[in-house]
């Protein structure tokens, strides 16, 4: 199945997968596409490495696989991903990487690349992607304030 069927429309937390397209990542769906990859460690909240692979950055979902085949990936949709940053101090982390909160009550993870030049990279995809993913909730909000906005304004014009 591909990854976005595999996460569903509503919010979804950190799942685990073992489902792997022929090439390692993540099954794609026909809409989805891989907007960058690279080698990276994937540490959870207690900063202990789950294991070395590969991340993903789709156009859906921030998906990661070990490099052992048979053990199972981690993927996350955008609308469950609260919050992202580079974190470069030494004295939190070990390495330069991409800190990730999940949700607002969530765990967090870290995203290590491998090649220090692969965190900016990392952090940009998943800034573009995630745009393209706006909350459906929040958009409605912002939809439901304009109406409101524009229709406060006619109604000024017409008993003005």
């Amino acid at each position: 199945r591909a990854l976005l069927t595999h996460l569903g429309t509503t919010r979804m937390p950190l799942i685990k997968t073992n489902e792997r397209a022929s090439t390692g990542g993540p099954v794609l769906a026909a809409d989805e596409k891989v907007h960058f990859s690279c080698t990276a460690t994937w540490h959870g909240s207690d900063k202990k490495a789950v294991g070395e692979g590969k991340v993903f950055i789709t156009n859906k979902a921030v998906a990661w696989f070990p490099s052992e085949t048979q053990e199972s990936g981690f993927a996350l949709d955008y609308h469950s991903l609260s919050m992202h940053a580079v974190s470069t101090d030494k004295d939190h982390f070990p390495s330069s990487c991409v800190y990730c909160h999940i949700g607002f009550d969530g765990d967090d993870f870290y995203l290590a690349p491998a090649q220090e030049s692969d965190v900016k990279a990392v952090y940009d995809a998943i800034c573009t992607c995630s745009a393209l993913n706006p909350d459906p909730e929040e958009e409605e909000e912002a939809n439901n304030e304009l109406f409101t906005a524009m229709m406060g304004g006619m109604m000024g014009g017409m008993m003005g």
